[in-house]
């Protein structure tokens, strides 16, 4: 009789499952790592922190750094110097004229350029790793499940 083949005896059979177990974590993390990515480089430009930008936009921001998925909360506006008494007055006629921004140092400029093309080269790579693990995987539906998952989880946490 010959002997049954397990993943402890052959290493082929071994390889391959940890390759099997590769692609479940990778696809289940995948749209994690695709939402870092991208809210990532967004604050890489400060892009949420601006009034303009759309409110999911600063959402996605905040979850991203707060693990909140809402607004920041606005802040007071500060009171204006109209009081009674003269050291009021002699303090509003002291303001100083806001001054402008400094430049931004060419290697800051450089630095946030790269990180931005980091983040879409991880954005390509885990796409493509997805295309892959749907593609060429004989379990295909084990793996939307996995994906699905993989997406569900962190979104019904963020909405808790």
């Amino acid at each position: 009789m010959a002997k049954q083949k397990t993943a402890r005896g052959n290493s082929a059979l071994r390889l391959a499952f940890i390759r099997q177990i590769h692609v479940y974590i990778s696809v289940f993390v995948a749209p994690s790592l695709l939402f870092f990515a991208f809210t990532g480089a967004l604050q890489t430009f400060r892009i949420p922190d601006q009034k303009t930008t759309p409110a999911v936009i600063q959402k996605l921001a905040r979850l991203h750094k707060d693990d909140v998925f809402a607004m920041k909360p606005l802040r007071p506006e500060r009171p204006k110097a109209g009081g009674h008494d003269g050291a009021d007055h002699a303090k509003a006629g002291a303001e100083k004229p806001a001054e402008p921004k400094p430049q931004a140092r060419a290697a800051t400029e450089a630095t946030k350029w790269f990180f931005a093309a980091v983040s879409v080269g991880v954005i390509f790579s885990a796409l493509f790793g997805l295309w892959m693990a749907i593609t060429y995987n004989r379990r295909k539906a084990v793996v939307w499940i996995v994906l699905i998952a993989g997406a569900a989880v962190p979104a019904a946490l963020a909405l808790l």
